[in-house]
């Protein structure tokens, strides 16, 4: 009994299981995640600090306008009917009484005048036309047919200069020697200019005539190269005389341009075809209720004698220098000093700030200049440790107290980690960019890394 009894309670018996405590790799974990979640929240909650590596660039926002050409210009015709041959090439200058043309009434002196031509041709004729079939094709677009246009004119231009240079005087020899001297008729220059062998319609347009509407289609004016045909009609234009260097050009002008330029003078201008940039007159007119200009200039007259129309660029809104994002400048307060209370030590400006403590009394402070520039003779410094109403000392014991200011421009610089304000002098802006000045005093230059939003920084801030 007590056997059996004994294996009741054996049976009776629950094994209890040993408690498990967390070991060192749990807290490890924890801490772990821990660290992970707070480095998580101080990213996604802090603001970050945009960064901008300055660069030597530039902008132009200067639209392109197309200007009328208004000339000194008459077109010469011819008095008589026959077979025309000329003697001045284009773009030259004639004088009163120069031979400019003949004419002959059964085209006899054509063959005599092709034989001069290829006794005195070389390969040199051939090298401009080779530099303006260049010139075209890489030009040329699809999107524009006035290009071709105005290629087969200057084609035709340099085979008339090189073929019809001034062949007058060869000629009368020869027509002496054949017995062809009453057959022919000369004519002359009615007065001094440029010779151009192509008419638009357009000579007799002055500036006063010149409209809005006119403007608009340039692309429809037509030029008629006048030397390309070999018989003509009494009273058909033989040739067009320039007789002024004196040269304009019309343009339209937006409410923004009309804004800028109505007190000016003078203004610098680009012709686009080919880069040239001159200072041009200026005298604004309204015409149908719209702002025109007329720009007046005495240079490349001959450059531009066969175009009616030129796409031009003001030189407004256009810089050169080193470009940074607008959002990156502020403005700081630079404070007058006379120069005689800064001194240079090390190559470091410095001044003496007098201190005043009202338990150790009066000291003096040594401070080097974080900044300074000149404006009209006048010296001002910036640095953080100077505040309106401080004192400052000279060599020869003088006493000078800061508080004329002046606010200057510049950005924040954090090429060493931390922000150190630098000046800078704008030269052109737009909405997005601005071009600053690359030799401005203790300013920017390229590569250097600046704050592109330092509204939330101070001088001195650490750039994480």
């Amino acid at each position: 009994m007590e056997r059996a009894g004994k294996n009741v309670e054996e049976h009776n018996v629950v094994k209890m299981r040993r408690r498990q405590t967390p070991g060192i790799a749990f807290f490890l974990t924890l801490l772990i995640l821990l660290y992970l979640i707070i480095l998580a929240w101080n990213y996604f909650t802090k603001s970050h600090v945009s960064i901008y590596e300055v660069n030597t660039s530039e902008i132009s926002d200067d639209s392109p306008l197309f200007a009328y050409v208004v000339r000194e210009e008459e077109v010469v015709t011819t008095d008589d009917a026959g077979y025309i041959n000329y003697y001045i090439s284009e773009g030259s200058r004639v004088g009163k009484g120069n031979i400019v043309y003949t004419l002959d009434d059964n085209d006899s002196l054509r063959e005599m005048l092709g034989n001069i031509r290829n006794d005195n041709a070389g390969v040199a004729e051939i090298s401009p036309i080779r530099e303006q079939i260049d010139s075209f094709n890489n030009s040329f677009s699809l999107s524009n047919y006035q290009d071709v246009s105005n290629f087969h004119f200057s084609i035709n231009n340099i085979i008339l200069e090189h073929s019809r240079g001034n062949l007058y005087k060869t000629m009368k020899k020869q027509i002496k020697a054949s017995g062809l001297d009453a057959q022919y008729r000369k004519y002359k220059a009615p007065k001094c200019g440029v010779i151009s062998y192509y008419t638009d319609g357009y000579e007799d347009v002055r500036s006063s005539k010149v409209t809005p509407e006119l403007l608009k289609s340039n692309a429809s004016i037509e030029r008629k190269q006048v030397a390309s045909t070999g018989h003509v009609m009494s009273g058909e234009a033989a040739y067009k005389l320039v007789t002024s260097n004196d040269w304009s050009l019309v343009t339209e002008l937006d409410d923004s341009y009309y804004q800028t330029l109505k007190d000016e003078d003078s203004v610098r201008i680009t012709i686009l075809r080919d880069g040239v940039s001159f200072n041009a007159s200026i005298r604004h007119f309204e015409r149908n209720g719209k702002h025109l200009c007329e720009l007046g200039t005495s240079r490349y007259m001959e450059r531009y004698i066969n175009d009616r129309f030129l796409k031009i660029e003001f030189n407004l809104r256009h810089a050169k220098g080193l470009k940074i994002p607008n959002s990156s400048i502020l403005k700081k307060e630079y404070y007058e000093v006379p120069q005689d209370f800064i001194t240079v030590n090390n190559g470091k400006q410095t001044i003496v700030k007098q201190v005043t403590d009202p338990d150790k009394g009066t000291s003096v402070e040594n401070i080097d200049i974080t900044s300074s520039f000149t404006d009209e003779d006048k010296t001002y410094i910036r640095d953080s440790r100077l505040t309106a109403g401080d004192t400052i000392m000279s060599g020869a014991g003088g006493l000078f107290t800061l508080n004329k200011k002046m606010d200057r421009e510049g950005v924040y610089s954090v090429n060493e980690g931390f922000c150190r304000f630098r000046p800078v002098n704008v030269l052109y802006q737009n909405k997005e960019y601005s071009i600053i000045a690359n030799d401005t005093k203790d300013g920017l230059k390229s590569f250097d890394h600046i704050v592109v939003d330092p509204s939330e920084l101070t001088d001195n801030d650490f750039i994480d």
